[in-house]
């Protein structure tokens, strides 16, 4: 089992650098006018106004340096395997990779639109 959180705490730091800080995210999300719906019907946006954007990605990051943390705790032997420790590495990584596809899903959206 030392392998499975020796590939996890390489695994995800590549992802959150990935989710954060890759393909210029932050700078266009600060220079996009995300108005909601409301306000502006036409090209307003539903959900995902900056404010739920900022909390989603302080969340996400949040969770992914906890669950790469708690791989490091194992491989240090602070920690002892277990499944509720499996589960929690593996849910770390569902959300990584669920809001990376996300994320690849909107681009190309936006890009080919």
């Amino acid at each position: 089992m030392r392998d499975f959180y020796a590939t996890m705490a390489q695994v995800l730091p590549v992802l959150l650098l990935a989710l954060i800080w890759e393909s210029r995210y932050l700078q266009e999300l600060r220079g996009e006018d995300r108005v909601t719906r409301r306000d502006d019907p036409a090209n307003g946006v539903r959900f995902w106004t900056k404010p739920r954007v900022r909390i989603y990605g302080f969340t996400a990051a949040g969770a992914i340096v906890v669950t790469t943390a708690l791989c490091f705790l194992v491989l240090a032997g602070a920690l002892h395997d277990g499944v509720w420790l499996r589960v929690a590495v593996m849910c770390g990584l569902a959300l990584a990779l669920t809001s990376l596809l996300f994320r690849i899903c909107v681009e190309l959206i936006k890009a080919t639109r």
